[in-house]
Formats: C-alpha cells, structure tokens, sequence
C-alpha cells in the first residue's frame, strides 16, 4: 500500500477536481433525502447525506428551508466533502484494529501527534501543530480513542478512508489549545 499510495492521492485529486467541476449537477440529482443516485454516490460522504450541512450544524438549519437554499447547502456540502466516497470505498482499506499498530501519540496543548502503520503497508500520520495540520496515509487516526482503538466515531464501518490533506492555516497553538 504504501508504494501505492501516491498513485491513489493522484486518482482522489482527479476526483476531486471532478467533483468540484460537478457539484451543481450531483446536487441537482439529489433525492428528497439528499442521496445522489447509486451511480454517483462516490461523490458523497459515507457516512452522511448531502443535508448534512444543515442538518448537523455545519450551517445553520435554515439552509434547508427552501428549495433554492436546500439546493445551495447540498452544492456547499460536496464542495467541503468533495468525492469523500472515493477516498472511502475503492482508495480505503479495511480496517483491523490488531492489523495496526500506533509507532507513536503525542497528545498536548500545542501539538497532536500519532504515528501508525497496518498490515500490507498502510500507514498514518496526522499532525496538528504549530505551523498546521498534515493528515496523510488512511484515517486511522479517527479510530483511535487516545488509548486504544475504541473511539466510537466510525465504528459501524469496515474501512478507513485515503487522506492527504495539509493545512498550514488550521494551527494548534497554547491560546487556541485554551479555548477549547
């Protein structure tokens, strides 16, 4: 996996890029429930419709109040979200919790990190730091609780989705570790 893995950021970008270009027409499609068609739901979360935005309070609920604005949270949504089924479906892998093992975690004020590697070659990084946030590898991170690998968040799916995001706007620092 890990000498595939920059294959598979390259083919999540593409689809990316896809779904941006796409998202008034996917949201178009959307049934009452905000689900894309079978076909398409590679395009959508896996673990949320598209009115999740206003729905868990990502936007506030009046977002889902008309038509138009329903229209315009779902558009919102898979351009925040963009093809997440992808980097869940055909570009995760599945989750073991005995196939992982954490290399190391760091829990402090000013810095988050974890280190773990699977089975095959599948790895995790995510930092949070100073100078931003890196999440690369597969999502195992969500499936750690700090201890072990019983955090509750995704613990009805089988799989861990592909990530590669780096942020250097979303900064931990010692005042924002404060506010929370």
């Amino acid at each position: 996996m890990f000498a595939l893995y920059p294959i598979l950021v390259l083919a999540s970008l593409l689809m990316t890029l896809l779904a941006w270009a796409l998202a008034p027409a996917l949201a178009a499609v959307a049934d009452d429930s905000g689900n894309l068609p079978r076909g398409l739901r590679w395009f959508q979360t896996f673990d949320a419709t598209l009115d999740a935005g206003w729905q868990d309070g990502y936007l506030d609920a009046s977002w889902g109040t008309t038509p138009l604005r329903r229209f315009l949270a779902r558009v919102w949504w898979l351009y925040r979200n963009p093809a997440y089924g992808w980097d869940y479906g055909p570009f995760g892998v599945p989750f073991k919790a005995a196939d992982w093992r954490v290399l190391r975690y760091v829990e402090r004020p000013d810095l988050v990190l974890f280190i773990a590697i699977g089975r095959g070659g599948a790895f995790n990084v995510y930092c949070h730091a100073r100078w931003g946030m890196a999440k690369l590898g597969w999502k195992a991170w969500n499936r750690w609780d700090g201890r072990d690998w019983g955090a509750p968040a995704w613990a009805g799916y089988e799989r861990i989705p592909l990530c590669f995001t780096v942020n250097p706007f979303k900064r931990r620092t010692l005042a924002a570790a404060a506010d929370q």
